[in-house]
Formats: C-alpha cells, sequence, structure tokens
C-alpha cells in the first residue's frame, strides 16, 4: 500500500505541478524555447510540489519511489538503444542508398509515407508495442524523409499512427490486456468487438496518408551519386525484420535492441560501411548514440516523480468520484468513462497508466448502468491509446521528436505541434469513439447492477 502525501490547498494543491508543467511546456513549444528550457520548466514543476508538500523531509522518499517503475526503465533502454540503432543505419550509408533506389524505381516520394505507416501497423499489431515499433521503422524512415524532402511532421504522424493501431488492437499489447482486466472482459472478445473501430480509422488514415503525401511532397527524389551509394548497406535492413521476429518470439525490448545493435556494429564494420576508427570513435555512431537522448531521459525522469505526486496524492481517485455525478444516463455514463480516459492520459503521458488507474471506475460506471463490460474496455482503450499518441510528454511523441532532431538538417525547434496535425489514426480513434458514444452506435445494453453490491 502507498503511502499517502498531502498537499497545502488539498487535492487541487496535488494537481497544480503537472498542471504548471503541462502549462509550460506548451508555452515553451510555442515560443520555440528549445529542451532545455523544457528540462527546467519540469525541475521547477518539482520544486513547486516540494513547496506545496506537508511533508516536506520525507518528499523525497514519495518521489524517488516514481523511478522504481519498470515503465521507465523499459522508456529509457528503449530511447536510449534506439538511438544507438539509428545512428549505426544512417551513418552506414544506409539511407543515401534507398533514396537512390526509390530514384530508380520511380517511386513517388509522397506515397513513403504511407509505406511507414502500414509497416508500423503490421509490426505493432504482431508484437503489440508502440515503443518497439517506432523503435524498429523510425531509425529508417526519418531519415529517409529527411533525404527525401518529405514533411518530417508527416512522417512522424505516420510511423505514430501505425504504433498506435497495434498498441490499441493486438491482444498481446499491455493497454488491451489492462482494459480487458480492469473491465472483466475476455480478451478475445474485447479485440473483436473494437477491431471495427480501428479498422474504419485506419482506413481514413491511409487515404489522408496518400492525399496528404502527394500533395506536400515533390515527386522528384534529391540527386543522389552513383559514389555515395552503399549497396552492402542495404543488408542492414535486415535489423528492422529482426526486431520484429525476435519480439514476436517473445523477447523483451531491452534484449532485442541489444542483440540488434550489436549486429549492426559487426555488420558496419564487417561490411565496411563504416571504418573501425569512425564506429568506434568520439563522434561515431556508437558514441552518439548512446549520449544523444540522455537529456530526454533526464526529463522522463522527472515527469515519472511529479506523476508519482500526484498517484500518491489521492488526486485521481478524488476526480473519479467527482465524475461519478455526472452519470444519469447512458451517454453521460459513456461521456464520463471518456473523459476519464482523456484526462487520465493528459496528466501521465501514458495510455497504460491511464487505463489502470481509470479501469476501476470505469467498470463502476458500467456495471451500474448496465454498459457492456466490452464496451467500457474499447471507449477506455481507444481513447487512451489515441489521446497518449498526440500528447507532447506521451511516449510515441517523445523518442520520435527525440530521433528527428538528432538528424542532421532537421529544424531544431521541431516539436510535437509539427507531428500532431498528421496523426490521423489518433484523431480517428478519438473522433470514432465520441460519435459512436453520442449515436449510440456499438452500445450494447446488459443486466445492471446495483452499486451497493459493489462497493
Amino acid at each position: 500500500m502507498r503511502e499517502r502525501v498531502e498537499f497545502h490547498g488539498g487535492y487541487i494543491g496535488a494537481w497544480l505541478p503537472i498542471l504548471f508543467m503541462l502549462a509550460g511546456m506548451f508555452v515553451n513549444t510555442f515560443l520555440k524555447g528549445g529542451f532545455s528550457r523544457l528540462l527546467m520548466i519540469t525541475f521547477a514543476a518539482i520544486a513547486l510540489g516540494f513547496f506545496l508538500s506537508k511533508d516536506k523531509k520525507h518528499f523525497g522518499d514519495i518521489t524517488i519511489t516514481g523511478l522504481q517503475n519498470s515503465l521507465l526503465a523499459t522508456i529509457i533502454v528503449a530511447y536510449i538503444l534506439a538511438s544507438l540503432l539509428a545512428q549505426l543505419l544512417r551513418q552506414s550509408g544506409l539511407i543515401d542508398t534507398l533514396i537512390y533506389s526509390i530514384s530508380a524505381v520511380g517511386l513517388h516520394a509522397g506515397l513513403v509515407p504511407l509505406i511507414a505507416f502500414f509497416i508500423c501497423v503490421l509490426i505493432s499489431t504482431s508484437c503489440g508495442t508502440s515503443t518497439g515499433s517506432i523503435a524498429a521503422v523510425a531509425p529508417v524512415f526519418l531519415p529517409l524523409a529527411a533525404g527525401l524532402n518529405i514533411d518530417m511532421g508527416l512522417m512522424c504522424g505516420a510511423i505514430i499512427s501505425g504504433a498506435i493501431f497495434g498498441d490499441n488492437l493486438a491482444p498481446i499489447s499491455d493497454t488491451t490486456i489492462s482494459s480487458a482486466v480492469t473491465q472483466e472482459a475476455e480478451i478475445s472478445d474485447v479485440v473483436r468487438t473494437r477491431f471495427p473501430y480501428a479498422a474504419i480509422s485506419a482506413i481514413i488514415s491511409a487515404v489522408l496518408f496518400v492525399i496528404v503525401g502527394l500533395q506536400i511532397t515533390s515527386s522528384m527524389p534529391p540527386e543522389i551519386t552513383v559514389k555515395s551509394v552503399t549497396i552492402p548497406s542495404l543488408i542492414l535492413l535486415l535489423l528492422p525484420l529482426m526486431m520484429v521476429l525476435m519480439m514476436r518470439k517473445g523477447w523483451d525490448l531491452m534484449s532485442t535492441l541489444i542483440v540488434c545493435n550489436i549486429s549492426g556494429i559487426i555488420l558496419d564494420w564487417g561490411l565496411g560501411c563504416i571504418p573501425a576508427e569512425i564506429l568506434f570513435g568520439a563522434k561515431g555512431p556508437i558514441a552518439s548514440g548512446l549520449t544523444g537522448m540522455l537529456p530526454l531521459v533526464l526529463y522522463v525522469m522527472m515527469l515519472f516523480m511529479i506523476i508519482q505526486m500526484l498517484k500518491c496524492s489521492g488526486a485521481f481517485e478524488q476526480l473519479a468520484k467527482g465524475m461519478m455525478t455526472f452519470c444519469t444516463s447512458f451517454l453521460s455514463g459513456e461521456l464520463v468513462c471518456y473523459a476519464c480516459s482523456v484526462l487520465g492520459s493528459i496528466m501521465t503521458g501514458g495510455s497504460g497508466i491511464a487505463i489502470i488507474f481509470f479501469g476501476p471506475f470505469v467498470r463502476t460506471i458500467t456495471r451500474t448502468m448496465g454498459i457492456d463490460r466490452c464496451r467500457g474496455a474499447n471507449i477506455l482503450d481507444g481513447v487512451a491509446c489515441g489521446t497518449t499518441g498526440l500528447m507532447p510528454h506521451g511516449n510515441p511523441m517523445l523518442i520520435s521528436v527525440g530521433l528527428a532532431i538528432a538528424i542532421p538538417g532537421v529544424d531544431p525547434d521541431f516539436s510535437f505541434l509539427n507531428i500532431v496535425p498528421y496523426a490521423f489514426h489518433c484523431w480517428g480513434l478519438i473522433l470514432i469513439f465520441l460519435l459512436s458514444i453520442l449515436s449510440g452506435i456499438g452500445r450494447k445494453l446488459v443486466t445492471p447492477e446495483p452499486l451497493e453490491e459493489n462497493s
């Protein structure tokens, strides 16, 4: 049982640090303050929580428990090792070779985001992880987008959209499992009933990627000289494929990335793509990859400390109780479930955390109002995944922006604002479930159970 933290101002005081951080993040982005100032803002939010905490003596003990979260460890490993893989692929000459190949076959560069979207859909559905999918696809397609003059926001939006598809739908996804378990539903039933929503959103997204891609991308890729083409580097395309196969076989993300990175180092050196003195140099791909994401890692660590304050304050539970008073009909009940999913994802930046926190509350609403448990699971999961994909502090957005700004030639002020308009599947999930709630389409009713029996 976690220790409760009390704040001056009660539950409002508990919400202030994360609200301050979110407000500062948006202002910093609009003013193009850069990532260093974002770190300052996040630290200021922690300091605000310290001053508002009544027990300052043990404040550190409480917040540091947030750093013990296994999800945080997974995120840090993914950031660092995905950055290393990206550098190994980029400096091998693979990207120039792919650009030359696309030019040779006459493929319109505007269709490349669609290809990235479909590849991410397949990987995420197969492996059930949005982070793993982005880590496999982004190191290839983001530098490719820069080389083909494809809008980087569009490419990131395509990759995130594809990753969110599987995160929402795959039976082995943590969000699918969490939403099913918290709603007391069978995973097979949950996947079956949510497929139409995900499929409709994905089809519309694919059409939009074609239309927008062709409109804003030049049909002629930049000139690549034959001298800059390294044909052996194409063998490195086996690394993303290796990632998919290993995760499909049950390998965890860290083990998979370690194997792929070691394989990449061996291939880069063995094929002569990168000379040994550069490969192992202080400014080579290994050193650059391992250190390139450290500011992002620091930010995520502080973010988890802020979230821990909120978790230990009881503010989430109090918010849920207050929202329960609005549940007066099937429509209002489902809208409250929808709002819980949105708010939870905004405040935590993670769909899994939001589902685990608000899942029991959503189940209380659906049970007492006679709404089918799969309906509750689908609203909770679909909206949480869609919202998380759009959040600047969400894992999909953070890793995409982090990998993008590390590419030479990409504007250092590139941010989530450049990606949000093109994350079509994320918007699709959010809108399609809202329309379903407002219209009643897909709503299945069961025998309600009085609240007294479940309390």
